[in-house]
């Protein structure tokens, strides 16, 4: 056993120096707010305001981690909650003793909310008037301990940002030690508060929660349930209200046989240890829900029932920041049913916070009230940190009314959304596109010599010199402007040309210096003539629209007639649209989410991350979906890109993950061929259903590829059949080497879009006729389709009550546990990858349908969509097989419980129906887990064979090759 650490009980950065208060005699000044740093995030915030004394090693105080603990008392009885220095509650007392709360049930609860709400609800941080001064003046003579009752409900930043800057006597009563303690320590552990985090180390190191110890699961029940309480609580009751529960059943059998001795020390060990399995054992988060429901009909108040699920957070939260191999699903819905919690009982007074009259019921969340509560002023660089569907634009839109007397532009490089938002800003917003806004400026002026597309590889390789050219010539010159555009430079240079390219071959080869030389010279060459106002006939003299917006940024344009500037979907800015934005005075507030960046390959740069800000703040909860959704977007940030600071959350609304009749769904694909492939499979069929193509056929491309296909028929075959090429960039091949030699083309220029093109033609081949004619008949509006289809690109910005998932998103060859084997190489796949699939689940409002390959991502994060059955309820008919096709296992009779994997139906109506997993298969898949159900002796007794893992050929040569 390593050293006892020992520190001050308590939280660290909330105690302060308060001999014995007085209610009435209470400071009514407010504290400066402008002295406050809001420049920092929520995370900064919390770790600035730790007071360094209460971190010294102190022989009075110390973590719970032994039996000698701290019994230092509070002023107060009834506020006394689970905490690190503080124990939970009384494991005895004498039942007749009056109750020292007064707030048991929800009635009551909501009594303490109204008392809220009947108050300011910006804790007088606007300023007091006649009407609110002397109902504050009411508020401030209620005890300490009752204040601190009703702050307990907040959450954690409305307790730092509004709350703790009313006047001095709330700003230490948020700071007391004793108060709320798990709830600060909880998130200043997630901020990776250096203090916060030796404190959690320390306890799960001396109480043996540690990927190192087996038993840790064992150790953190133990550590749980043996808390020492302060307060006195009816444990008969609590044990009553316990067996409600659907998972009573289970987690007392587990507590009776695989913690014996625990179960005998006292009615209170026995509940909590109950308790924490009922927790450990929960599948959704209505699970959790039903249980803190259990705790209010109970004897404990919420506050108090809010508190002790901070603490099994806390541990759950930080066994899998110590590596510790727990599915990540149980923190998960702790943190999701606190956070409706919290949000339940925030005050608001809605007449402050409405879009419109029209909208006047309309509640913002306590992180959109933190946005409309800050005034931009010039110089201000504000963040706002937004997931899927969180109300980001309905957040500018009350920013906006909120500020009548203020001119805002909203800019964004989408026309679409800005098309929208023209219908829904009030008329002090401005909204325009960056395009729009550089082609009044810049771009008319070159009207009529404007190329409306992209600047092409074959338009660059008709200019280039002669016997000079060539398509890898070519498209290197053709990038290099590209990325010249798209960056901040004031002049052409080296840096922009590619580091390596495709050569005549199709493998990438870094690029010489000589032909660096090259694309340089030829692309000052090209955006020389480009810049002419003369008119041209060769296209890649043209002005592009990136071209202009270019030049506009080299202007230096002034945007002095607007107070703030919105930019939105901003994690998609260039670096050149960035300089612009930065040189500006005025205010800017920059939206969006750093998640949603999918276009990389434009030459965007992920804004959000890149910028310096004065302010930041997040938007987490969404308003699109419930749990189940939510969770997997999260877990797809959490698993794949290590996001663990801020959790992605839904509403209370009911949603499913595992399985629904896909009929009426989206169907999200990565790629346009993918689109193709699905159009044509839902389509077929002596009826076949109605499709809506997101963003149109003619978007989509289906007349070129019906061109492509023509291009591939004999010269023979065209007269006869009457074929005509319509499309130009296509018909020049007819001259150029036909078929061949657009493949050759496509290839060697790297157009994805026309690569993918030329691949359906030659999978569908002779029936791309018929198919494009049937996929344009089937196609129909939005609001009559069967099938709405896609790629995530053209979704993005779009939600659908029902969306399928296609399987041409990035792959997991395997399982978790199968991954170790194979040693994956997780860190070769691009953020823009995962940062598709995160925008492609979160479209989903009511239905989210699976892939295998998505729900091994999940088994990343510890997800193997079990849940725990008692034994004997298993085998009461009888001997049961192991499911998995590989083992040869019976479920063994001397288990207290069995695992059972539940039924999913996937995407194209496949299902794995589920069934009960033997243990020796399940610790393979939970590990330490296992314990709850039989021990590891017994069940590394049983025999276990390894899967046969079957890899596309692809990923073998991939591993095969790291």
């Amino acid at each position: 056993m390593p050293k006892q650490c020992r520190f001050r009980a308590g939280l660290p950065n909330m105690n302060m120096s308060h001999p014995h208060r007085n209610s009435s005699n209470s400071s009514r000044v407010s504290l400066n707010a402008e002295e406050m740093d809001f420049s920092m995030s929520d995370d900064e915030l919390l770790a600035s305001q730790l007071d360094e004394n209460e971190l010294l090693c102190h022989d009075e105080f110390q973590l719970p981690l032994s039996a000698n603990m701290s019994n230092r008392k509070r002023p107060f009885n009834s506020d006394q909650s689970l905490s690190p220095g503080a124990k939970i509650f009384n494991a005895g007392g004498d039942s007749n003793m009056p109750s020292t709360s007064n707030f048991s049930d929800e009635d009551d609860d909501d009594e303490m909310v109204s008392i809220l709400n009947e108050y300011d609800p910006f804790y007088g941080l606007l300023g007091i008037t006649d009407q609110t001064d002397a109902a504050n003046e009411q508020l401030n003579q209620l005890p300490d301990e009752l204040l601190q009752s009703i702050f307990g409900f907040l959450p954690i930043m409305d307790l730092y940002k509004n709350v703790s800057l009313v006047c001095h006597k709330w700003n230490e009563l948020v700071r007391d030690s004793l108060f709320i303690p798990w709830k600060k320590l909880y998130y200043q552990y997630v901020a990776k508060e250096e203090q916060a985090v030796k404190i959690i180390e320390c306890l799960l190191q001396q109480n043996g929660i540690t990927s190192e110890d087996e038993s840790c699961i064992l150790n953190l029940i133990k550590y749980f349930a043996t808390f020492k309480g302060s307060r006195v609580a009816d444990f008969k009751v609590i044990m009553d209200s316990l067996k409600s529960h659907h998972l009573f059943p289970v987690a007392e059998a587990c507590i009776l046989q695989r913690f014996p001795d625990l179960a005998k020390i006292s009615e209170a060990v026995r509940a909590w240890a109950i308790f924490a399995v009922m927790i450990l054992l929960s599948y959704e988060v209505g699970d959790i829900q039903k249980l803190v429901r259990c705790l209010q009909y109970a004897t404990l108040r919420q506050v108090e029932i809010i508190e002790t699920m901070y603490c099994m957070a806390t541990l759950l939260f930080a066994a899998r920041e110590q590596k510790i191999l727990i599915s990540n699903r149980i923190h998960y819905n702790i943190f999701y049913c606190l956070h409706l919690l919290e949000s339940r009982t925030s005050p608001v007074n809605t007449s402050f916070y409405t879009i419109s009259k029209k909208q006047s019921n309309l509640i913002l969340t306590n992180e959109q009230r933190q946005i409309l509560n800050h005034d931009i002023a010039p110089g201000h660089v504000v963040k706002i940190m937004a997931f899927a569907g969180t109300g980001k634009t309905s957040t500018l839109i009350k920013y906006a009314e909120k500020r009548p007397q203020f001119q805002f532009l909203y800019a964004s490089f989408n026309n679409a959304i800005v098309k929208h938002a023209c219908g829904i800003f009030p008329e002090n917003v401005t909204c325009r596109t960056f395009h729009s806004l550089a082609y009044k400026e810049i771009g008319i002026k070159y009207r009529k010599k404007l190329n409306p597309t992209k600047l092409t590889t074959f338009a660059v390789n008709c200019v280039l010199p002669d016997g000079k050219g060539g398509y890898c010539r070519a498209k290197l010159v053709a990038k290099t402007l590209e990325t010249f555009f798209s960056s901040a430079d004031d002049s052409l240079e080296t840096d922009h040309v590619p580091i390596r390219q495709k050569d005549s071959t199709g493998q990438k080869v870094l690029v010489k210096p000589v032909d660096q030389s090259f694309a340089v010279w030829q692309a000052n060459e090209i955006w020389k003539k480009m810049k002419d106002f003369a008119e041209t006939k060769q296209p890649a003299y043209k002005m592009t629209h990136d071209g202009y917006l270019k030049l506009w940024q080299l202007r230096n344009p002034k945007l002095s007639n607007y107070d703030a500037i919105f930019i939105d979907e901003a994690q998609d800015c260039t670096p050149s649209i960035m300089k612009i934005i930065r040189s500006q005075t005025c205010g800017k507030i920059f939206v969006g989410d750093p998640h949603q960046q999918i276009y990389t390959f434009r030459g965007a740069v992920n804004a959000l991350c890149e910028v310096m800000h004065t302010h930041i703040f997040y938007l987490t909860q969404s308003f699109r979906f419930g749990a189940e959704i939510a969770y997997v977007g999260a877990t797809i940030l959490d698993a794949c890109k290590k996001v663990r600071n801020k959790t992605l959350v839904g509403g209370s609304q009911e949603g499913t993950i595992r399985g629904h009749d896909s009929k009426g769904a989206a169907i999200l694909c990565r790629t346009n061929a993918f689109v193709f492939d699905e159009a044509v499979r839902v389509t077929e069929g002596d009826t076949p259903s109605k499709i809506h193509i997101i963003g149109g056929p003619e978007n989509f491309g289906l007349n070129k590829i019906l061109d492509i296909w023509i291009l591939k028929q004999s010269k023979e075959v065209r007269f006869r059949d009457k074929l005509y090429i319509k499309d130009k960039s296509i018909y020049m091949w007819i001259s150029r080497g036909g078929f061949d030699a657009l493949k050759h083309y496509a290839a060697t220029s790297e157009d994805r879009e026309l690569e993918g093109k030329i691949a359906i033609v030659e999978k569908y081949n002779i029936r791309i006729p018929e198919l494009i004619n049937r996929i344009k008949n089937c196609n129909t509006e939005r609001i009559y389709a069967d099938y709405i289809i896609g790629t995530v690109h053209k979704a993005k910005g779009l939600e659908f009550d029902t969306v399928s998932i296609a399987d041409d998103f990035v792959k997991l060859p395997t399982s978790r546990h199968n991954m170790e084997r194979l040693q994956f190489p997780m860190d070769v796949i691009p953020d823009d990858e995962w940062n598709l699939l995160y925008v492609a689940v979160t479209r989903a409002k009511k239905h989210l349908v699976l892939t295998k390959n998505i729900e091994n991502i999940l088994t990343l994060a510890g997800e193997y969509f079990l849940t725990a059955e008692l034994t004997s309820q298993v085998l009461k008919d009888g001997p049961v097989s192991c499911v998995l096709s590989h083992c040869n296992n019976h479920i063994p009779e001397d288990t207290v419980l069995t695992m059972k994997k539940l039924s999913i139906t996937y995407s194209l109506k496949a299902e794995d129906k589920g069934g009960y997993i033997c243990h020796s298969c399940v610790l393979q898949r939970v590990g330490p887990v296992t314990q709850l159900f039989a021990s590891l002796d017994f069940v590394r007794s049983m025999d276990f064979e390894l899967e046969n893992i079957e890899l596309p050929r692809h990923l073998a040569e991939l591993l095969e090759a790291i």
